[in-house]
C-alpha cells in the first residue's frame, strides 16, 4: 500500500456515484495532472485488483493505470490513472445526437480491437482471457488518436469467479447481456453484446428512435446483442465488420440522405432520395421523408425553438419531454440539441438550488408548495439524466467533498421530499400538542408546548408565531370571560340559574386559568354580557376545538339575553301605557326605568327579530326624556332653552322653548305676561331659525349654481362674480349667527369663496388685459389687479398659510405687472430716442441751410458788388 506524502490540489470534478468519485488532480510523485478515483465503498483490495487488471491491457487503447493509493484527504482507498484529453461517447451523443453509421463504426472499431485482444490475453491470472464487463459509452473516451477503452473496476477473468463469491453483475443496466442477471460465469460475449448496445445508442442518439440503417448495420448489431451468447460474433469479427463498414458507408449517398433527413433539412433530402437507386431502403427513406414533411406541415412549429429557458421545474420537464420526442424524429438537428444541452444546464443549476430553496420553503412551513416543486424536480431532473451526456450540476468545491446532489440525484431529491414530510409531522404534533392544552384551557401548557416549537425551529416557525399570536387572543377571550362573572351573577337573579351553569363553569374555568386578582380589582370593570356573547361567538369561530367548552356556554347566554330582552320589551309597553295616565304616575314610571336602566348596564339587551335592540334603547331614553319633562320644572326648562338658542342651538331651544310655552297655563294671571315673552321669544327663534335655514339651502344653491356656470363655457366672469358675491354674503351671515363650531366650518368655506372671487376677477382682468392695446392702461390695470390679489391674501387668516393657486396667481401678476412696465419704459425710451433724434435732425437742417447761405453769399458777393 503506497501513501502519498502531500496532499495534491483537486483541480476539478469529472464523475461522481454513490460508490465512486473521478476528479482531476496533481500527482505528488510527477507532478503531472492525473485522474485520481476515489473508493467511496470498497476496500484497498478492489483498488489494487482494479489496477492489476488495467494494467494487463497497457499495451491497448486502455487508460494507463498508474497505481493504488490511499487519499489523504478522505482516507479512502484511490486509483491513479493518465490524464487524456477527450470526449466519452456519451456526453458525444448527447452534444451531436445520433451518429452517422460510418462514424459509430469508425469510433468502435478500436474498441473492438482492444476488446479482442482482451479476450486474447493469456496470463496466469486470467488464463482464458479478459472480460471488461462494463462497455458502455460513458467507459469510452474519444482522443483525437483513437477510443481509449476505460473503467476495469467490472473486468475479470473470463470463465473464472471472482474471490469473494459473488456473481458477476455485468455492469450498467441497458448495456449488460440478459445472463448477467442470472449470474453466469463471465464470457466474451458479455463485452460483445455491450459492443453492440453501444453500437445502436450512437446509431440512435440514445433514445428509442429507429432510422433506415444499412442492412449490415443492423444485422451487426441484432448478432451482438442476441440473446444467446452463442449466437454472437467474436470481439475479432466484431472489429473487422466495423472497419469494412467504416470503410464503406463513409460515401454511401443512403447515409447522405438520413443525414439529411435526421438533421432537419427535408427538401434537400426529398431530392436527395429521388437519386436513390430502387430498393428496400430507397423506399423506407422516402417514405420516412414523406412522414416528416407531413409532420411539419401539419405541426410547423415542432423545430422552433424557444427564446429563452423555462425556470420553472414543471416547465422544464414539459420542455425536455418536447425536446426528447422530437430528437426522436430528428436526432441530428443541431438547434434541438443545444435547445436540450441547455435544457440540462438549467436543469443542473435547478438542481443545485434544491437543497436551499427546500429549505427555505420548509422554514416558512410551505409544505405542501415544497413537496409539489420537489415532484416536479424529480421529475424534470429524472428526463434530464436520461439523456445523453447526463445532467451537468454546477460544483465549485473540494470533489473530494461532494455529496448526496451529485452523487444521486433523484436519490438526493427523494431524500428532500421525505424530510419536508417529517418537519410536516413533527409540525403536526407539536401543533396538536399546543391544541390539547388550548382546549384543557391550560395556556401555561400551551405557551410551553409554542416556546419548544420556537426553539426546536430557531425562532423561524411561522406556525409559533401564528400560534403565539392565538395564545395571546385565547387568553385575552378568556380574561373577558372571567371579568363577566359578576354581571354573571348577577343575570342568575334574573333567570333560571340551573339552565345558566355551563356559562357559570365556563366562567369559573376562565377566572382559574387567567389567576385573575379578587373581584374587588378596580383596574379593569366587568364586561357587559352582550359584550360576553360576541366574545364567545369569536371564541368559538376563532378556536373551533374549544367548541365542547364555549358552545354550551353561548347557548346559554344567548337564551339569557333573549329572556331579558323580552322582559325589557314588556316594562317599556307598561311604561309607555303610564305614560298616557292623567296625571302621569311618575313613581312606577321611575321604577320602571330603574330595572331597564339596569339590564342595559348589565348590556342584557339583545336585538330580536322584528325589534332591533336600538328601538328598545330608544324607546329607553324617550321613556327617560318623558320623565324628565315630568320632574322639570317651567323656569328651568325656559332657561336651558334661553341659554340653547343663545350659544346657537336652535333646534333644541325651540324644542326647550315649544315644551316650556306647552306647561305654562294662559289661564293664570300671574303668568300670562311670562307666557307671551315666551311666545313672542319663540317667534322670533322661529324666524331667526327660517333665515338661517333659508341661508344654508341659498348657499347650497348658490355653490350649485356657480358649479353649472364654471362647467358653461359660455358663461362670464361678471356672471359667475355676481353669483359668488351673493355667496359670500350669504357666507357671512351663517359664520356671524351660527354655533362656533358650524360657523368655523362657513368660515373656511368664505375663505375658500374669496379666493375663487380673487381668482374670477383675475380671470376678468387678464381679459381686459388681452383686450386693452395702451401700455399705460395695462398697466394701470395689472397695479390694480395685483392690489386685489394681495388684499385677498392679506384678508386671510394671519395663522393659515395662503392657498398655493393664490400665491401663484400673486406671483403670475407681478410678473405680468412687470412686463408692462418693462413696456411703459420702452415706449418711454422710444419716445425720448425719437425727440433726440427730431432735435438732432433740426440742427443739422438748420446748420446745413446757414452753410448754404453763406455759400450762396459767398458766390453772389463778387456779382453783387461789380
Amino acid at each position: 500500500m503506497s501513501r502519498p506524502a502531500t496532499t495534491p490540489a483537486a483541480d476539478r470534478l469529472l464523475h461522481c456515484s454513490p460508490e465512486r468519485t473521478l476528479f482531476v488532480t496533481t500527482d505528488p510523485t510527477s507532478g503531472a495532472p492525473v485522474v485520481c478515483k476515489v473508493l467511496v465503498r470498497g476496500s484497498f483490495r478492489d483498488a489494487e485488483r482494479e489496477v492489476a487488471l488495467g494494467r494487463q491491457g497497457a499495451s491497448l487503447d486502455v487508460v494507463q493505470y498508474l497505481r493504488a493509493a490511499v487519499d489523504p484527504v478522505t482516507n479512502r482507498p484511490c486509483v491513479l490513472m493518465t490524464l487524456h484529453d477527450g470526449i466519452d461517447l456519451d456526453r458525444l451523443v448527447g452534444s451531436q445526437g445520433a451518429l452517422p453509421a460510418a462514424r459509430a463504426c469508425a469510433l468502435l472499431a478500436p474498441v473492438a480491437r482492444t476488446l479482442a485482444a482482451m479476450h486474447a490475453l493469456r496470463t496466469p491470472d486470467a488464463p482464458h482471457g479478459l472480460c471488461h464487463g462494463d462497455c458502455k459509452p460513458a467507459n469510452l473516451l474519444l482522443t483525437d488518436a483513437t477510443t481509449l477503452l476505460l473503467d476495469f473496476e467490472h473486468a475479470c477473468p473470463i470463465a473464472v469467479t471472482s474471490r469473494s463469491g459473488s456473481h458477476f453483475t455485468g455492469g450498467t443496466f441497458g448495456f449488460a447481456p440478459p445472463e448477467a442477471e442470472t449470474g453466469a460465469l463471465p464470457t466474451a460475449a458479455f463485452d460483445v453484446f455491450g459492443l453492440g448496445a453501444t453500437l445502436r445508442f450512437l446509431l440512435t442518439g440514445g433514445d428509442a428512435c429507429v432510422l433506415p440503417q444499412h442492412d449490415e448495420v443492423r444485422d451487426l448489431v441484432q448478432a451482438c446483442t442476441a440473446l444467446d451468447p452463442q449466437r454472437r460474433p467474436s470481439a475479432a469479427d466484431v472489429a473487422i465488420a466495423l472497419e469494412d463498414l467504416a470503410a464503406r458507408l463513409a460515401d454511401d449517398d443512403a447515409e447522405l440522405v438520413l443525414q439529411q433527413l435526421t438533421s432537419g433539412a427535408l427538401d434537400e433530402a426529398a431530392r436527395s432520395v429521388a437519386l436513390l437507386p430502387a430498393g428496400p431502403r430507397h423506399t423506407a427513406l422516402l417514405m420516412l421523408v414523406a412522414r416528416r414533411q407531413r409532420l411539419l406541415a401539419r405541426v410547423g412549429h415542432v423545430l422552433r425553438i424557444p427564446d429563452a429557458v423555462p425556470t420553472a421545474p414543471r416547465a422544464l420537464h414539459g420542455a425536455m419531454i418536447q425536446a426528447q420526442r422530437v430528437l426522436r424524429r430528428f436526432p441530428r438537428h443541431t438547434g434541438v440539441l443545444r435547445w436540450r444541452a441547455a435544457l440540462c444546464t438549467a436543469t443542473g443549476h435547478l438542481l443545485a438550488s434544491a437543497g436551499p430553496h427546500t429549505s427555505a420553503l420548509r422554514r416558512e412551513e410551505q409544505f405542501e408548495a415544497a413537496s409539489t416543486w420537489l415532484a416536479d424536480v424529480i421529475g424534470a431532473a429524472g428526463a434530464a439524466l436520461a439523456t445523453p451526456g447526463r445532467c451537468p450540476i454546477p460544483f465549485r468545491d473540494d470533489p473530494r467533498a461532494v455529496g448526496l446532489l451529485h452523487r444521486d440525484p433523484l436519490g438526493f431529491l427523494r431524500q428532500q421530499l421525505q424530510e419536508v414530510a417529517e418537519v410536516r409531522r413533527e409540525l403536526e404534533t407539536d401543533t396538536l400538542a399546543i391544541t390539547q392544552a388550548e382546549e384543557r384551557l391550560d395556556l401555561v401548557a400551551a405557551e410551553l408546548a409554542i416556546d419548544k416549537m420556537a426553539v426546536h425551529y430557531g425562532g423561524t416557525s411561522p406556525t409559533a408565531a401564528r400560534r403565539r399570536d392565538q395564545l395571546h387572543r385565547l387568553a385575552f377571550y378568556l380574561d373577558r370571560c372571567a371579568r363577566a362573572q359578576p354581571n354573571i351573577e348577577r343575570v342568575i337573579q334574573l333567570w333560571d340559574g340551573h339552565a345558566l351553569q355551563p356559562l357559570v363553569a365556563f366562567a369559573t374555568a376562565c377566572t382559574q386559568t387567567t389567576l385573575r386578582a379578587p373581584r374587588g380589582d378596580s383596574s379593569t370593570g366587568p364586561v357587559g354580557l352582550r359584550s360576553l356573547q360576541v366574545t364567545l361567538v369569536n371564541l368559538v369561530e376563532e378556536f373551533p376545538h374549544l367548541y365542547a367548552q364555549a358552545g354550551p356556554a353561548l347557548e346559554a347566554l344567548s337564551s339569557a339575553l333573549g329572556y331579558t330582552t323580552d322582559q325589557s320589551w314588556l316594562l317599556l309597553d307598561e311604561a309607555q301605557q303610564l305614560l298616557k295616565s292623567v296625571p302621569v304616575p311618575v313613581r312606577p314610571l321611575q321604577t320602571n326605568l330603574a330595572r331597564l336602566d339596569t339590564l342595559r348596564i348589565l348590556e342584557a339587551l339583545v336585538d330580536r327579530p322584528e325589534r332591533p335592540r336600538s328601538q328598545l334603547q330608544d324607546g329607553i331614553e324617550s321613556l327617560r326624556l318623558v320623565l324628565e319633562q315630568a320632574r322639570a320644572t317651567r323656569d328651568r326648562l325656559a332657561h336651558g332653552a334661553e341659554q340653547a338658542m343663545a350659544r346657537g342651538h336652535w333646534t333644541t331651544g325651540l324644542f326647550d322653548m315649544e315644551r316650556a310655552v306647552g306647561a305654562l297655563n294662559p289661564s293664570d294671571e300671574g303668568e300670562r305676561g311670562e307666557a307671551q315673552r315666551l311666545r313672542d321669544r319663540l317667534a322670533e327663534a322661529r324666524r331667526r331659525k327660517q333665515e338661517l335655514e333659508a341661508a344654508v339651502r341659498r348657499n347650497v344653491e348658490l355653490e350649485s349654481q356657480y358649479a353649472m356656470l364654471q362647467d358653461d363655457a359660455t358663461s362670464s366672469f361678471r356672471a359667475r362674480l355676481t353669483v359668488l358675491g351673493e355667496r359670500r354674503d350669504c357666507l357671512h351671515f351663517l359664520a356671524m349667527h351660527l354655533p362656533a363650531d358650524r360657523g368655523a366650518l362657513y368660515g373656511r368655506d368664505l375663505r375658500e369663496v374669496e379666493t375663487r372671487i380673487a381668482l374670477e376677477e383675475a380671470g376678468l382682468a387678464e381679459n381686459e388685459l388681452d383686450g386693452t392695446e395702451e401700455p399705460g392702461a395695462r398697466l394701470r390695470l395689472a397695479r390694480a389687479t395685483l392690489e386685489r390679489v394681495g388684499a385677498t391674501i392679506a384678508a386671510s387668516d394671519g395663522g393659515a398659510e395662503p392657498p398655493g393657486r393664490m400665491l401663484r396667481l400673486l406671483d403670475h401678476w407681478r410678473t405680468v405687472t412687470a412686463q408692462c412696465q418693462k413696456e411703459v419704459e420702452r415706449l418711454h425710451e422710444e419716445r425720448t430716442v425719437r425727440a433726440r433724434q427730431r432735435a438732432r435732425l433740426v440742427a443739422v437742417a438748420v446748420a446745413a441751410v446757414i452753410v448754404s447761405v453763406s455759400a450762396i453769399g459767398f458766390a453772389v458777393r463778387s456779382w453783387l458788388w461789380g
